[in-house]
């Protein structure tokens, strides 16, 4: 599976990506959103992990402009704010998920990830 993960917190793009290697899965980091929005288009991603506050822009405006490059990707929104708002607001725009940091491991490999479906390339 290929996973795009796009947070501006390094430490967290370091485990995520670490964690979902020693699964066997590829990860794709990007700490920007433009460098986002460009993986998504060259990398076609099997799911996104993105950030809901991200420093230069916010998380859930990223989440619509990748829903107009794709709208079948599934998008998994990460949080460390429990903000129901914001939360709910992912929700309504299509979000599949929404992992609170710290992360429950055990929720992302027995929840999230077998909901997730290979895309074709």
């Amino acid at each position: 599976m290929r996973i795009l993960i796009v947070d501006d917190d390094a430490p967290v793009l370091d485990f995520l990506g670490m964690f979902f290697e020693s699964l066997q899965h590829e990860a794709i980091k990007s700490n920007t959103y433009k460098d986002a929005l460009k993986s998504l288009v060259k990398e076609q991603p099997d799911l996104v992990l993105l950030d809901i506050r991200m420093s230069e822009k916010d998380g859930l405006a990223i989440f619509k402009e990748m829903r107009e490059i794709d709208r079948d990707v599934p998008i998994a929104m990460i949080t460390a704010f429990k903000d129901a708002e914001r939360i709910i607001e992912a929700f309504r725009l299509g979000a599949i998920d929404c992992l609170l940091k710290p992360f429950n491991i055990d929720y992302i490999v027995t929840s999230l990830l077998p909901r997730v479906r290979l895309r074709k390339r």
